[in-house]
């Protein structure tokens, strides 16, 4: 069993995708937008039971950062990773932003057996406004494209959706207005009481709470076996 994980990379298009992997069992990819830790709380709490892939898409943490690069790649950079390892099947897990970017992953092949996206109103809609202030990078232009709504109620696999209970921000207030609509779209949302959007991503609750949480979560919808 694979215990520790080193930087590996893939060339995807001629750039350099990094990643770290580690563990055996079913592949979990988590997504990674920074620098800060060389290694996932989830990767290092679920490798006894998951091959976790931790994967930096082009533009973000270790991987090469390419101007003006498709946003629209982002799943097949990811399936390049899997490909590499030959993996098939996958459960893809992204917090804030990344949770965007692990709905949109599982939205574009249907090789991801469960989709798990933390603190991110998937059903926002930002005003034109907001897209020039704080939603002005490409992915989120391809992201806001689509009707996720739709996108979400057609997705075969099943989706966890969870956030804090005192985020008061835009994404938990998203979440809250819109919970019985993604509820109505077949996904899964919890509250996580007594944590906000900030949080819900560090190591303790993480480690507690998030995690287990999860873990249970996967085993149940999405089963041991992909």
């Amino acid at each position: 069993m694979t215990m520790t994980s080193e930087q590996r990379e893939v060339s995807f298009n001629g750039h350099c995708v990094a990643y770290r992997v580690a563990g055996e069992g079913p592949a979990l990819v988590v997504l990674r937008q920074n620098r800060a830790k060389l290694d996932s709380i989830q990767l290092r709490a679920l490798r006894d039971s998951y091959q976790v892939f931790q994967i930096d898409p082009l533009g973000y943490a270790a991987s090469d950062r390419p101007a003006g690069y498709p946003a629209e790649t982002l799943p097949d950079q990811v399936l390049s990773v899997l490909d590499h390892h030959g993996v098939d099947r996958f459960v893809c897990w992204g917090y804030s932003k990344s949770g965007a970017m692990s709905a949109a992953i599982a939205r574009a092949t249907p090789r991801a057996a469960g989709m798990v996206a933390g603190a991110f109103g998937l059903l926002n809609r930002p005003s034109e406004a907001m897209m020039r202030r704080g939603y002005r990078e490409a992915f989120y232009r391809w992201f806001f494209s689509f009707d996720w709504t739709h996108e979400l109620a057609v997705m075969a696999c099943p989706k966890l959706v969870y956030f804090g209970g005192d985020d008061l921000g835009e994404q938990g207030r998203s979440l809250r207005r819109t919970r019985e609509q993604l509820e109505g779209t077949g996904v899964d949302v919890v509250e996580f009481e007594g944590l906000d959007h900030r949080t819900i991503g560090d190591d303790d609750p993480m480690t507690t709470r998030i995690i287990p949480w999860v873990d249970d979560w996967v085993r149940r919808r999405v089963g041991m076996c992909w």
